[in-house]
């Protein structure tokens, strides 16, 4: 480490830090935003260049001392959501206007306290793409074969952050992404003789662990509440395969039909629509309902914005829209390929297939061996989130504690600012659970603040 900062601080004093990085990527200034200090790139690294496979990334310098800050890697779920665009909607150091053609600085931006970099993965979301079609059927293995050799050529780009602490956060279905990236490098240390990953921990925010499980959470999390009766969760419990946190398979048999039409029904109720799709628009966020907005407003010059519970819902949908207008992808050096269709956060339309059976895969067995190695795990959950309830995550977290003999050595509320904002468990010295009250699936963009931090006070600096 010391070793590290020696390093970058004599390379910066001879050459300058910037002459570091490849000047073709950094980002003059995005349209509509305001004026900064922090220096930002973006571009394509290209880890398949026979197949014609390339990455898209944006990274954004720490706003102070970005030499001696941490480097944070943030990836979104889906999978297939594009991690670019979800850095503005509560990570990043921007955020739309209200009418999506310019940008504004964001309070809560991460990178307040580490130089972050955002990728577009797996092939097929965001402006990540291959010309090879076959390249765009991925799975967990894919996806984590591709970010390692993504990031052992961006390291090479930019030298300068080889040596900084490595922190690899994430929401949802990075709950795969993360850990199977975070064991993809410690094996790669294990290996090499020179350069190492210098991975200090961990973050996960309402990730993705034991699917089956988490979607059984889901009408539990209703039946608690009153949204369904409790008769039709009892229903579901008899008819949706009988698993439970000691016999969780990866390879659990698909839901029987009975299954699924309870489920389906439990959706509607709880929700009180007459569809499955219009339930399932719903769950990521049990009291609020979604934005309405209409692109046609934003191209007539109005503000879209619905401000519930002291959050803007129409942020993703506005940053849908900055995304797409052409002056944006030139300077963000995106879209070079010249899509066919449209930019959109999640569901892209570049014939991205996710293979079906690594969705069921248990988690727990990646994050035992990341803990294993000495890298702490701080997870967090929004309390209003009926995709990947608290409660089931929680058990999660207890059965991978109970599993490496961590006992509890803290069950209390965490305060922010002297306000009571969830709670805390931590297992052992190295295993973290935090609920935020208030926060959907989203934690960084529901509850910004306290995303934040979790993420300074938890993650990067945690409390001895």
């Amino acid at each position: 480490m010391v070793m590290g900062v020696f390093f970058n601080s004599i390379y910066c004093f001879i050459f300058g830090c910037i002459i570091r990085h490849h000047l073709n990527d950094q980002i003059g200034k995005l349209p509509g935003q305001p004026n900064v200090d922090f220096k930002q790139f973006s571009g394509y690294i290209d880890v398949d260049p026979i197949a014609g496979k390339s990455l898209f990334y944006y990274f954004v310098e720490a706003e102070s001392d970005p030499i001696n800050q941490p480097i944070t890697i943030w990836l979104t779920g889906g999978p297939g959501c594009s991690s670019v665009g979800d850095g503005f909607v509560g990570v990043g150091p921007f955020i739309t206007t209200n009418n999506a053609i310019g940008l504004k600085r964001n309070p809560y931006a991460w990178t307040k306290v580490s130089n972050v970099l955002f990728i577009d993965s797996p092939i097929g979301s965001g402006w990540s793409y291959s010309n090879t079609s076959g390249d765009y059927r991925v799975g967990d293995q894919s996806t984590s074969n591709d970010l390692l050799a993504f990031l052992l050529k961006w390291f090479e780009k930019y030298p300068t952050f080889k040596y900084r602490d490595l922190y690899i956060a994430g929401t949802s279905y990075a709950g795969h992404f993360v850990p199977n990236l975070a064991n993809s490098l410690l094996e790669y240390n294990s290996q090499s003789h020179s350069f190492k990953f210098n991975i200090k921990g961990v973050a996960l925010g309402n990730p993705v662990l034991r699917l089956k499980l988490d979607l059984l959470a889901e009408h539990e999390l209703y039946a608690s509440k009153g949204m369904i009766p409790n008769k039709l969760y009892q229903k579901i419990l008899r008819h949706c395969n009988r698993i439970n946190e000691d016999n969780y398979s990866n390879n659990a048999a698909p839901w029987s039909k009975s299954c699924r039409r309870a489920m389906n029904k439990s959706e509607m109720i709880a929700f009180n629509v007459t569809s499955v799709e219009g339930a399932k628009q719903r769950q990521f966020d049990i009291h609020r309902t979604p934005c309405d907005g209409k692109m046609e407003d934003l191209n007539s010059g109005k503000e879209v914005t619905k401000v519930v519970d002291g959050f803007d819902m129409c942020i993703p949908f506005r940053t849908s829209f900055y995304f797409n207008i052409l002056q944006v992808q030139k300077a963000f050096h995106a879209n070079r390929t010249n899509l066919g269709y449209p930019w959109m956060g999640c569901l892209q339309k570049s014939g991205l297939v996710y293979k079906t059976t690594d969705k069921d895969i248990d988690m727990l067995p990646a994050l035992k061996q990341i803990l294993q190695q000495s890298v702490p795990i701080t997870i967090f959950s929004g309390d209003e989130d009926g995709a990947i309830p608290m409660i089931g995550t929680f058990r999660h977290v207890e059965k991978l504690a109970n599993d490496l003999n961590l006992n509890l050595t803290k069950n209390e509320a965490w305060n922010q600012e002297n306000k009571e904002q969830g709670w805390l468990y931590t297992f052992g010295d190295l295993l973290t659970f935090m609920t935020v009250k208030g926060a959907n699936h989203h934690v960084p963009l529901s509850r910004p603040s306290q995303a934040l931090f979790i993420f300074t006070n938890y993650v990067i600096n945690p409390p001895q």
